[in-house]
């Protein structure tokens, strides 16, 4: 074998394609941005999916009500008998929900494209980062806080971008096509309808301020609690040697009684912002089905 040549187990590194330092903004917004580079046409493709798929699930319920409330009541008719006129809506119903099933896997296939193409990037920024850290940093910095940093935190950008960035981007675009499909059948009932958003948008805000200090809480903790598990079991001989088996059990059962209490005070908040939002939002909606009754 040549010198140039390398063997099986050799092993080589690879520079990140992209260094996550450029993306660091003081607005969080333009850092996300930032961060989409060479994703952002994929995600922004998934947007305009997930805008066609409610829009198809929308039209669902306009075509409904016209073969309800025009072909049923009125006898109106498409073609030129009634056997045409319920096929062709037959026809456009199955249409209707192709177009939203197949928007809304696409939606999720390229957000789920972009979400792993960004959280791989990170973890090979992140892989090439540490390892050039000095020695002095590593032994001066909790081991558990790294591995806190490459695991939960990079878990939790990637579910960011796969799920809850494109929820809220339905959420959005289903209540504003379905709230210009109320205001053009009846604009009272539309504006009666959305009585109660300016309430859950003020107290949403105020739930994620809450549970935004909450959970970077409850992820310390855990850093905490990794630290300590890998200092027990690295120097679980030098803890029996002076037999510290008691303390050290006595400081992992601290750590992670506080991990527990965090963590059942951040379920807490969400099981009382939830259901009271439903209840709230669920009054709301039988007001508005008695009001068009």
């Amino acid at each position: 074998m040549s010198c140039s040549e390398k063997s099986p187990m050799s092993t080589s590194s690879t520079a990140p394609t992209f260094d996550f330092r450029d993306a660091l903004h003081t607005n969080r917004l333009a850092g996300l941005w930032r961060m989409m580079s060479d994703f952002r046409v994929s995600y922004i493709a998934a947007t305009l999916s997930l805008a066609i798929s409610a829009l198809a699930k929308t039209s669902v319920y306009l075509l409904l009500r016209f073969f309800a409330d025009d072909v049923l009541t009125q006898g109106k008719m498409i073609g030129a008998t009634m056997t045409q006129t319920f096929l062709f809506i037959g026809l456009g119903f199955i249409g209707l929900a192709f177009i939203e099933g197949g928007g809304a896997f696409l939606s999720g296939r390229l957000a789920a494209y972009t979400a792993e193409g960004i959280t791989r990037r990170l973890r090979d920024f992140l892989f090439d980062h540490i390892q050039r850290l000095s020695f002095s940093y590593h032994s001066q910095t909790p081991t558990g806080d790294l591995i806190e940093r490459v695991t939960s935190d990079v878990d939790a950008l990637r579910r960011f971008f796969s799920e809850q960035a494109i929820g809220v981007g339905r959420i959005i675009l289903i209540f504003l096509i379905n709230w210009i499909a109320i205001l053009y059948i009846n604009t009272k009932l539309g504006w009666i309808s959305v009585v109660t958003i300016p309430l859950i948008l003020w107290v949403s805000l105020w739930f994620f301020k809450r549970v935004t200090k909450a959970y970077e809480d409850y992820q310390a903790q855990e850093a905490v609690l990794s630290t300590t598990l890998q200092e027990n079991l690295t120097g679980v001989r030098v803890v029996k040697a002076f037999a510290r088996q008691d303390y050290e059990m006595q400081k992992f059962e601290k750590d992670n009684w506080l991990k527990y209490i965090k963590g059942k005070f951040l379920l807490l908040m969400h099981s009382l912002f939830w259901p009271l939002s439903d209840i709230v939002l669920g009054g709301q909606m039988l007001f508005g089905f008695v009001y068009a009754a």
